[in-house]
């Protein structure tokens, strides 16, 4: 009778049905341990992603896992994604779901040959299936897959209970009858669930009608969606995050009641005994047959790799060996190679032979060697792969490991089961290339990318859960809330349950948040809310690099989807999972700096027509000083890895003088300072400031070789794997298991490690004090130490970036600005630097921009892509019809060339706007006037050409008219320079000729005591208070939704172009809101707050309008120019009258040059005017045109 008591719920949807379920499978498997169920079945909605989670987690609980799937069924054929509708258009609500795009069904794999085919159905749903965010299965694909499979009638979704909802009661028979005859008599039940729902309860009766007639065996599920009962209102608010709606909502996608939970055995069978006697009973039969799957998670370490191919006559060991030397040999041009690079390759095949990886190698050099053959930039080196000599050989990395001291055994341990990880890095635009390329070449059944699960953590809960309940203004809630949590620790918060936690490690931290919590209703209300929906998991992702290789077709193995947006394939199954069963994974990163150098040479080419190649400079060569200079100043804003404040502190301190301080700075240096002020002690011991002094006397000696190039400090996990071979007789293996358990810090281990270390210094002969002064130095390091492979490649992406800025400066920054061009505070940033370093950045031009930024000369010229409105086809299009007949003369010039696409008012506009036609010498007033006159008198007559209809007159002294359009008279009239700056920042979104703030820097930097590109750069620290300045670009004027009282978000800028948005709130607001006007020069007060989503945010308290010189700052000084050749009393007599003649209140800078010496002269008060086309033209006039300057 014991059998009688229990039961097994089949039908559950755990975190992985994306925002629908959250029985999470932690929780599942407690719960149903505490119940004594035998078994617990998984069904996610039309995916198989949990399944190795599932599978993991059931049996180290000692529960049988019963895996299945909720599968989305196509109504007609798969293939066929049109909607499809079974009944009346009255009966909308009762057809298919979703209208008529998918039904479901219950399906569990009996065995491993089912649980195959689960994988294969599922995947293929994906790929041949998708219509909408469903991926749909149909018959005639399951009946060539139903080996091993137990299907259900399904939930009322399914196409039995559809039918009878619709009132078809044949159809359904028929439709229950085909999968019948589909899964085998055995295997098709007749699911029956309740939940007290109308719609299940309608067509209940019919539906055991059916499964008497066929003699379905019965079979009760819960449809369970959650784990407690208590998490019925969690499930709730999940569904209203994932419809976007609010508890308010009456119209909300819901469901009824609270009972999708693991109910207990007796709860369901006082349900159903009476009325279905086999229906709780069938639960248990399903659970005995279903076998066991772990053949599917059997370790396959090698067979699943994929295999080199290699010439005939040689296995993939004796062909690496062949390769590796032959590589080596080129790496030593006209000598021999050093004994000592033989005999490391010689151990270092020996080992990757030994662990059965020939083949990776091989095929990672092949990819590597396509790469370079197609022109697509390779990193040198990231990661321990820049430890393994056979890499250098194979040029797979470019740092030489004995000439850095890397060490091998920190990319491969000999003594550890472990697999190669070697990341490549490609040019960022490439990196899609590389995937197809290693797809076709290895079968595109074997090559995926990889998933990752989007889980929901504590700052998006909170938020999410906040706008549950209170809608839009729970967003301020939700900021308030997560404002008040603790400071983030490596980018981690502390998880919703360690807030009430008086046992998690950051409870004392988070006091502020727990008051709130604790005095406020609605803070409690959205906590408790946001705990339940903290790791659920949103949607599947795309993992940024890595790539699943395999000699075996994925689908086989795995389940796999095919990502609707662009037809990416990809593992069902994130990376762990994968190579627990012999799925390797290689990384492939796209790396920005790698495009960007890849431009900068191509922009040399154009500008200087030189062939670089960054290959085969040494870094350490007299000949690139310069870089070190360069760094020593700290210029290095985009130079790789080394362009933050903090690092530029750092250079500046340490004064590099060669490639080991390069390396040094990145290991010192990483997110952060590294513990312990290391990078401090780095750059005074280099410099003098303080004495190299010994860890302790007697080890001085014996560490020098180890420690002499990072004057006597542990900086790289290397150093502590060679001092405990050296001081404590550690193998080259153990010596690595030293370094990872001294990095883990964990006390037993830590114990364990010291014994075995303090015994092998004490066999040498070193002091017990020795030995502890020693391990007391070594053990805060560890876990600070830095891999110097990984350092060192990247080390060198970082020279070549600051070679290219030393001595290639225009060509870099034209290549680092095209790189940023979509964001604007970098390209802010980037233009201020061109400015600092004297390059000029000029405005577009139709005869001399290209697509992208350009270097020219010493200069940098804008791109025309960069304009607003201004397509690449557009620029394209200018830039040929230029090359093929000529440079434009003029406006009408320009129109009569140019092609029907270029040659429309929108992109006249912009490019007038931008300034690409200064060069022509027309104004871009004058233009703007004409334009759309011009454009239109020429559009027809292109239009007209591409179709082939040319007058044939034209041009024969008949109608002239067509001649008379090209000749455009342009007005010489000019916006006031403040709009045609405005205009101009509209179309490139940033000040380029000049800046409205012009003239003022050194008045407005008085003010000040924080520049806004610190501001910019995050650097500041929480609650810190300053004093910004700058001219309102923007004003985003919002109002309270507590009480409608206003506010702003005010964005301010400085001449260098940097952003930064003061949140102006309504008590400040009220004070300051008529001065709140665009184009304002503008100071706050104002204090840097961290805000819940991490972001910095400058919240201002005060606001006032500084006196900059006359008017307000409303005019900016009108420059000119005289040498002292020039100044004749007759001219200077002649200048003033002039200016005297044109009053007003514009301050004139008098420039007097002198040669290459030049000083400016502000004019009196008595000589200020009135900046008007008139003064232009009298000026010139009178005093030469040379005497206006540019007026930047």
């Amino acid at each position: 009778m014991a059998k009688k008591s229990s039961f097994v719920h089949l039908h559950n949807h755990t975190e992985f049905s994306m925002l629908d379920g959250m029985a999470k499978v932690d929780l599942l498997s407690e719960e149903v341990n505490r119940q004594e169920m035998p078994a617990v079945g998984m069904t996610d909605h039309g995916n198989m992603f949990g399944a190795d989670a599932f599978y993991r987690r059931m049996t180290s609980k000692g529960i049988k896992p019963i895996i299945g799937i909720e599968a989305y069924m196509a109504p007609e054929s798969r293939f066929n994604k049109n909607r499809v509708r079974w009944g009346t258009p009255d009966q909308k609500r009762d057809d298919v779901s979703a209208s008529g795009a998918y039904l479901h069904q219950t399906m569990l794999a009996e065995n491993a040959t089912g649980l195959k085919n689960l994988f294969k159905l599922s995947s293929l749903a994906s790929y041949e299936g998708q219509l909408g965010k469903w991926p749909r299965m149909d018959a005639e694909l399951i009946a060539e897959h139903a080996d091993g499979i137990i299907a259900t009638t399904g939930c009322p979704s399914g196409d039995v209970q559809t039918r009878l909802r619709l009132g078809q009661f044949n159809q359904a028979l028929e439709a229950a009858a085909m999968w019948q005859d589909i899964y085998g008599k055995e295997n098709y039940f007749l699911e029956l669930m309740d939940h007290g729902l109308d719609i299940e309860k309608r067509t209940r009766d019919q539906l055991l009608e059916i499964g008497k007639r066929l003699d379905l065996p019965p079979l009760v599920t819960n449809d369970c969606h959650y784990v407690l009962q208590s998490q019925a209102k969690a499930h709730e608010a999940m569904l209203c995050v994932q419809t976007g709606k609010t508890f308010q909502d009456p119209d909300r996608f819901k469901f009824d009641g609270d009972g999708y939970y693991i109910k207990s055995a007796a709860e369901m069978r006082e349900n159903w005994d009476h009325t279905v006697p086999d229906g709780c009973d069938n639960t248990l039969w399903i659970a005995e047959r279903v076998g066991d799957y772990s053949s599917m998670w059997e370790e396959h370490s090698h067979d699943r790799m994929p295999v080199a191919d290699v010439p005939e006559g040689y296995t993939p060991t004796t062909w690496l060996h062949h390769e590796v030397m032959e590589g080596l040999a080129e790496r030593f041009p006209g000598q021999e190679v050093p004994r000592e690079y033989i005999e490391r390759a010689e151990y270092e095949i020996e080992v990757i032979d030994g662990k059965g990886y020939p083949s990776y190698f091989l095929i990672v050099a092949e990819i590597i060697k396509y790469a370079r053959s197609v022109g697509i930039w390779v990193g040198p080196g990231r990661g321990s792969a820049a430890g393994a000599l056979v890499a250098y050989a194979l040029t797979i990395t470019n740092i030489d490991p004995i000439e850095h001291g890397l060490l091998f055994e920190r990319f491969l341990n000999p003594e550890r089961p472990s697999a190669p990880d070697i990341d490549i890095d490609f040019d960022d635009r490439r990196r899609g290339e590389m995937i197809t390329y290693a797809a076709e070449r290895w079968g595109e059944d074997k090559i995926a990318q990889v998933i990752t699960f989007g889980t929901v953590k504590t700052k998006q809960a909170i938020k999410d859960a906040a706008k549950v309940h209170f809608g839009q203004p729970g967003f301020q809630m939700a900021d308030r809330i997560n404002g008040a949590l603790p400071a983030p620790i490596m980018a981690k918060d502390i998880p919703l349950s360690g807030i009430m936690d008086p046992e998690h490690e950051r409870y004392s931290e988070a006091t502020e948040v727990r008051n709130l919590i604790e005095s406020d209703p609605d803070v409690k209300k959205i906590y408790d809310t946001a705990r339940g929906l903290e790791g659920v998991v949103r949607q599947p992702g795309v993992h940024a690099c890595a790539v699943i290789m395999a000699s075996v077709p994925l689908m086989e193995h795995i389940p796999m989807w095919k990502r609707n947006a662009d037809g990416a394939i990809i593992t069902g199954w994130d990376y762990p999972a994968c190579e627990a069963i012999g799925l390797l994974k290689m990384d492939f990163l796209g790396l920005r700096n790698l495009t960007v150098i890849g431009d900068a040479l191509r922009n040399i080419r154009q500008n200087r027509g030189e062939e670089i190649d960054l290959e085969t400079l040494t870094p350490d060569d007299e000949s690139v000083s310069e870089v070190y200079r360069l760094l020593s100043r700290g210029e290095t804003l985009g130079v790789f890895q080394l362009d933050s404040t903090g690092m530029q502190e750092l250079l500046k301190r340490m004064n590099p003088t060669g490639f080991k301080d390069i390396v040094a700075a990145l290991a010192l240096y990483r997110p952060g300072p590294m513990g312990v002020n290391a990078h401090l002690d780095y750059a005074d011991r280099k410099n003098g400031r303080k004495p190299i002094t010994p860890i302790h006397p007697e080890l001085a000696e014996p560490l020098e070789e180890i420690l002499a190039e990072t004057y006597g400090l542990i900086v790289y996990q290397e150093q502590i794997m060679r001092i405990s071979q050296k001081l404590a007789n550690y193998t080259a293996g153990e010596a690595d298991g030293f370094r990872k358990a001294m990095g883990k810090k964990k006390p037993e281990v830590l114990a364990q490690q010291y014994e075995k270390f303090s015994a092998g210094m004490a066999e040498n002969g070193y002091s017990k004090e020795a030995c502890d002064t020693l391990w007391g130095v070594i053990e805060p390091f560890a876990s600070y130490a830095f891999n110097k492979s990984h350092a060192a490649g990247y080390g060198l992406v970082s020279f070549w970036t600051g070679y290219l800025k030393a001595y290639y400066t225009a060509e870099y920054m034209a290549a680092l600005l095209t790189s940023v061009g979509d964001k604007k505070d970098k390209s802010a940033i980037y233009l201020a630097d061109c400015r600092h370093l004297g390059i000029k950045v000029m405005p577009p031009d139709v005869n001399e921009s290209d697509v992208e930024f350009m270097a020219v000369g010493k200069d940098i010229r804008y791109g025309m892509g960069a304009v607003r409105n201004v397509g690449t086809e557009v620029v394209n299009s200018i830039i040929k019809t230029r090359k093929q007949k000529g440079a434009y003369r003029s406006f009408g010039d320009y129109l009569d060339k140019i092609e029907l696409l270029p040659c429309s008012k929108r992109i006249t506009e912009a490019l007038i706007k931008a300034g690409a036609f200064d060069s022509l010498g027309h104004p871009r007033k004058g233009l703007m006037l004409i334009q759309e006159d011009a454009v239109d008198s020429v559009q027809s007559t292109k239009k007209a050409a591409d179709k082939g209809q040319f007058d044939l007159f034209a041009g024969m002294g008949g109608d002239d008219s067509e001649q008379n359009a090209f000749t455009i008279t342009v007005p010489d009239e000019s916006w006031e320079r403040k709009h045609e700056l405005a205009l101009e920042r509209e179309m490139l979104g940033l000040y380029v000729s000049g800046h409205p703030l012009d003239g003022y820097e050194q008045a407005l930097a008085s003010y000040i005591d924080t520049a806004l590109t610190t501001v910019v750069s995050g650097e500041l620290k929480p609650k810190q208070n300053v004093v910004i300045g700058g001219i309102i670009s923007n004003v985003d004027r919002r109002f309270s939704k507590k009480d409608g009282s206003p506010w702003a978000i005010v964005t301010i800028e400085d001449h260098h172009g940097a952003q930064v948005d003061v949140w102006v709130f309504s008590k400040a607001y009220s004070l300051v809101a008529e001065d709140i006007v665009e184009d304002n020069i503008v100071l706050f007060k104002a204090q840097i707050q961290v805000w819940g989503d991490g972001d910095q945010k400058v919240i201002g308290s005060d606001m006032r309008v500084p006196e900059l010189g006359r008017g307000g700052g409303a005019g900016l000084p009108l420059r000119l120019h005289l040498t002292t050749q020039q100044c004749s009393m007759e001219a200077i007599a002649a200048l003033k009258s002039v200016l005297l003649d044109h009053p007003g209140d514009t301050e004139v800078y008098l420039t007097l040059s002198h040669g290459e010496a030049e000083e400016v002269l502000v004019l009196g008060d008595h000589l200020t005017v009135d900046r008007s086309n008139s003064l232009m033209g009298d000026l010139k006039a009178t005093m030469g045109p040379g005497i206006v300057m540019a007026q930047t």
